[in-house]
This record gives structure tokens, sequence and C-alpha cells, in this order.
């Protein structure tokens, strides 16, 4: 595993834990709390996802941008002479 799925993995643990025990200390009393806490965890992933990307900018998941070549498409070198 590498440090940014651990570090994700601990920030939704965090994250669960207080929206449970944010549910379960409302003065409410709910009969299914399991179809209180499921929407609520899935909402709490996609948050901490999606914090995690704000507040660690990985560049790891990006694709590798690469330099033009000076060859054309065909795989042979251009002869039209420089700059062009």
């Amino acid at each position: 595993m590498n440090p940014s799925s651990i570090r994700r993995f601990v920030f939704t643990l965090i994250t669960g834990y207080l929206a449970i025990f944010g549910i379960q200390s409302l003065p409410y009393e709910i009969e299914n709390q399991w179809a209180v806490l499921i929407p609520v965890l899935i909402v709490v992933y996609m948050i901490t996802v999606w914090l995690d990307g704000v507040l660690f900018n990985d560049n790891s998941n990006q694709k590798d941008t690469k330099k033009p070549s000076s060859t054309a498409p065909n795989g042979k070198p251009s002869s039209r002479g420089f700059g062009t």
C-alpha cells in the first residue's frame, strides 16, 4: 500500500467515526439506523476522497506528458528543415 492509500484510509476512519457519533447523538429516535448510516457513510467517503485530493494534491495519478518528437507520424525524421 502506498502512503496516499493509508492516509485516505485513516482519514475515512476518522470522518466515518465522527459521522456515526453525530448520527447517534441526534435527539430523534431512528427505527432503522442502517438506513441512515449507509448513505451518510457513502457521502462521508466521497467528501473524504475529494478533500484528500484538495489537501494533498498528488501528481502521481496524472498521466505523464511527453514532449513532441521531431519525427513525422510515420516514424521517419522530418526533412522539411529547421522549425517547420
